[in-house]
Parts: structure tokens; sequence; C-alpha cells
């Protein structure tokens, strides 16, 4: 992602994956940010592979993962990191 580097970027969400499908935690980040039901986000396969997504960060992944994935959907830098964590920005 040939974006601004994300440590000058303030973000308009964090959480930690917990659970369930690492999809339905980045949809919720996103819902939250726009004050919307996780229902009315649309579907992340129109920016990413949600079970290629699930394959390296799921917690039953014992693939060896990047450190991190970075994408956009719907107008928002989706920060996915190794130790579960997701981060929403602003796309600039």
């Amino acid at each position: 992602m040939s974006r601004e580097s994300n440590e000058h970027r303030t973000p308009l969400h964090e959480t930690v994956h917990e659970g369930g499908p690492i999809a339905e935690t980045v949809i919720d980040a996103i819902a939250e940010v726009t004050d919307s039901s996780s229902t009315e986000i649309e579907p992340l396969y129109e920016s990413i592979d949600p079970d290629a997504l699930e394959d390296l960060f799921g917690r039953h992944s014992e693939k060896r993962v990047p450190r991190r994935v970075e994408f956009i959907h719907k107008g928002f830098a989706v920060v996915v990191e190794r130790n579960g964590r997701v981060t929403i920005y602003e796309d600039s």
C-alpha cells in the first residue's frame, strides 16, 4: 500500500481479534467507525479474500504469517497484524 506511514496517522479504531472469523472482526471495526450495523458494511471479498485472511490470521492458523496485511475497504485503510490487532485508518 503506497500510503502515508501508519506511524504518522491517528487510528480511527483499534481492536484485537478474540475469536470467530477475522473478517467479522474487521467488519465490526469498520461498523464502529461508521456508526453502522455490521450488516450494513459491504462484504470484504470486494477488497480481499476473507478465506485467505482467515488462513493467515485465524486462531487455528499454523502457517507462518507475515507481520501484517494492509488493504483498503470502502474508504478505510485496514491493518491486520499477526498478534490479532486490527486497526482502521482513514484512507488518505
